[in-house]
């Protein structure tokens, strides 16, 4: 029997873990993004970013698999995840979307734990390779001594760990994050991307939108803005973050400075008042 021939994604970036291949996606009668093409490889964490409706939630959920593609093709390790089992994809993409909040009491570990479900089934009792993967999420998350809390009770960026610890658990090959950074103080923002960009480099591939460019350009490897329902721009953070194009992009005069611990990094600052 004759093997299918590759797309040519596929065939081109051999060592990607997602590829998206000429996406077009969003709604029949309201399409939203168009032509979209990227690749993220294992250990990247790819940020995407651009004003408020141009898309990076849509393409979040569509690679996902919470919204079909009106066209185009999705890999995950060479594979069309239109072939993928239910059971192969839950195992292999997490994603966490942003206003998740905790609705039922459970504790820290319950909810860390869930991340195990795609490998079992309903109501089998929990393994020793549960209980590890479980227990190593609590202790990289920093929620040693956090296990019997109930998630009602802690705090937004707490809670944003649990979240974070449950995708560890899970061990998936794609970490899909929705502003995972959102409505947090400086503290948490600065712990939570710390955790993700640990997770990378364990060889994970991320995918992440962020609103705070500064963020972006301190974490990710390379940068797409989304603008639209297509991607402007795609590059390392100081090829993206330009002045010119996020003025253009955003419709404010943003300003681009070096880090001032390393000026290889490019933060991004508001104009002063008027």
């Amino acid at each position: 029997m004759m093997k299918p021939a590759c797309s040519s994604a596929a065939a081109q970036n051999p060592e990607a873990r997602l590829e998206v291949e000429n996406l077009h996606a969003g709604f029949k009668r309201r399409r939203i993004l168009n032509h979209i093409t990227l690749t993220v490889k294992p250990g990247e964490l790819l940020a995407l970013v651009g004003p408020n409706g141009g898309g990076k939630t849509t393409l979040l959920k569509t690679i996902g698999g919470l919204l079909k593609p009106l066209a185009g093709r999705i890999f995950l390790d060479g594979k069309d995840i239109r072939h993928m089992g239910k059971k192969e994809k839950g195992s292999s993409i997490s994603f966490l979307f942003q206003g998740t909040t905790p609705d039922w009491p459970f504790t820290v570990r319950e909810v860390v734990s869930q991340g195990r479900s795609p490998y079992r089934s309903i109501f089998a009792a929990e393994t020793a390779l549960d209980r590890d993967a479980t227990d190593r999420a609590l202790m990289t998350a920093g929620l040693s001594g956090f296990e019997d809390r109930r998630v009602t009770e802690l705090s937004g960026g707490e809670f944003q760990r649990v979240l974070i610890a449950r995708a560890m658990a899970q061990e998936a090959r794609l970490l899909l994050l929705d502003e995972p950074a959102n409505n947090l103080d400086p503290k948490y923002q600065y712990m939570v991307m710390n955790l993700v960009r640990s997770m990378t480099r364990g060889g994970l591939a991320a995918l992440v939108s962020l609103h705070d460019l500064s963020l972006a350009g301190l974490y990710a490897d390379r940068i797409a803005l989304v603008h639209q329902g297509k991607i402007r721009a795609l590059g390392k953070p100081d090829a993206v973050l330009k002045a010119g194009l996020l003025t253009e992009v955003f419709g404010l005069p943003l300003v681009i400075s070096p880090h001032s611990q390393d000026p290889r990094i490019q933060a991004v600052s508001f104009p002063l008042p008027e």
